[in-house]
């Protein structure tokens, strides 16, 4: 039975997708030491945090996902191992009132909150190209990050500033100052899997042998890239007017899928921005050695630095108009290697001599297309549940009507009327008289 509970809430770009995936890539060895990995896949995650938090988007769900945080109570309350993990960063948005109605749903269990935090200079260009991906118009010189006060804020200091996160996930809802945890991500790259120690250690697996041989996803924009899918904002409007048509379209296609991949120059940030999150960063550093938490890695690690990089006002038209070609070139090898994919898929045999890029491609067509892939499947497993459920009331139904037919007969006949053409004779003669 599950006695502790890990519930990693963020923040957000704080290497939470790489975490994630050395979870998920390591489901049956962590299930074999008894720690469960909440959550069939991201969506369901998704799901939950919109849940919790209220989201307005979350009405807006069909009936049978609007209740998959209590599912994943339900998952975490039946596993037979000693502890679970459950791990997305925006449940870091939630109230102070919506993480104690989560944490009181698992009242019985040990919880621990995890928060991981990052250089919050550094977070500041990230959380505006992140919204560039939901259609925002904004240049980053003009852009503010919205206040930790703002509710509805995902991309903002409410998200990523850890002391933020860990009063409203902490005192703010009932819990001890030693079960929140602050996992910082080292400041420098010379040892790509310091993260997941520092990680690991906050959530007791340390000792558990974990494979961390996988392959890194590149999600960031570099300066151009973000130019141009600014612009290609300012042109858009329905039918991507909804947050799922731009988390499938803006998002996972056209800035995950062909922008992302291309060289470019990191994104810059103006004094103003600098000054704000140098000024956050060492509140942040004071208010985390002075409160209990424990902390896994250094503070100094949330110290800002200023990135070099470049603005989006820096960016010219003929460096935009390049960067468009070459999103043009890559969505048709990107279409070619969807329609290939589809067709060996389907057993025909795709064209020979087919360019490197489009096998790339094809793998991380696979890996964005694979939530909507399960939610497919998981749809048609519940329709097949439902005829295999019809066919066996038919099939008892039809036992029924043997059964009758048999002591009907044995009723109408006598004994030694063995004779078939005698026993439907006899039993056309009780249907006329009798119905």
């Amino acid at each position: 039975m599950t006695r502790t509970v890990y519930l990693h809430v963020g923040s957000p770009k704080s290497g939470t997708t790489y975490l994630q995936r050395v979870l998920d890539g390591n489901r049956k060895v962590l299930a074999d030491r008894g720690v469960l990995v909440v959550g069939r896949d991201q969506g369901t995650r998704v799901q939950a945090a919109l849940q919790v938090r209220e989201d307005p988007r979350w009405e807006k769900l069909p009936a049978d996902r609007r209740d998959q945080w209590g599912r994943l109570v339900a998952e975490i309350r039946a596993w037979d191992g000693p502890s679970a993990i459950l791990s997305y960063e925006l449940f870091s948005a939630a109230s102070a009132e919506q993480a104690a109605r989560a944490i009181g749903d698992l009242a019985g269990l040990d919880v621990h909150v995890v928060i991981t935090a990052r250089d919050l200079a550094r977070s500041v260009p990230s959380a505006w190209q992140e919204r560039l991906k939901f259609g925002l118009t904004t240049p980053l010189e003009d852009w503010k990050p919205p206040k930790a006060e703002a509710p509805r804020s995902e991309w903002g200091w409410r998200t990523t500033d850890p002391t933020s996160v860990a009063e409203r996930w902490g005192a703010g809802a009932g819990l001890a100052a030693d079960h929140v945890h602050v996992v910082t991500v080292p400041r420098s790259p010379a040892d790509p899997t310091e993260l997941w120690r520092r990680f690991a250690a906050a959530c007791g697996l340390a000792d558990v042998p974990v494979d961390l041989d996988l392959p890194r996803v590149n999600e960031s924009l570099g300066a151009v890239g973000a130019e141009l899918l600014r612009r290609v904002n300012e042109r858009l409007g329905a039918p991507l007017d909804n947050s799922r048509e731009k988390a499938r379209w803006l998002r996972d296609t056209l800035a995950h899928r062909v922008i992302a991949p291309r060289r470019d120059e990191p994104l810059a940030m103006t004094d103003r921005q600098y000054d704000e999150a140098q000024a956050r960063a060492e509140q942040a550093i004071a208010t985390l050695a002075a409160s209990g938490h424990v902390v896994h890695g250094d503070l100094d690690d949330l110290r800002a630095t200023r990135p070099t990089g470049r603005l989006s006002g820096e960016v010219s038209d003929a460096e935009v108009l390049e960067a468009a070609l070459d999103a043009l070139r890559d969505l048709l090898l990107l279409w070619r290697a969807d329609t290939e994919g589809a067709a060996t898929s389907a057993g025909e045999r795709s064209t020979p001599g087919a360019a490197p890029a489009g096998s790339r491609l094809r793998r991380i067509a696979q890996r964005v297309t694979a939530p909507a892939v399960d939610r497919a499947d998981a749809q048609l497993r519940a329709r097949i549940e439902e005829l295999e459920a019809e066919v066996a009331k038919s099939r008892a139904l039809h036992q029924r009507v043997a059964m009758l037919q048999d002591v009907v007969t044995e009723l109408l006949l006598p004994a030694d009327l063995a004779d078939g053409e005698v026993t439907a004779a006899a039993l056309r003669t009780y249907r006329t008289d009798s119905l």
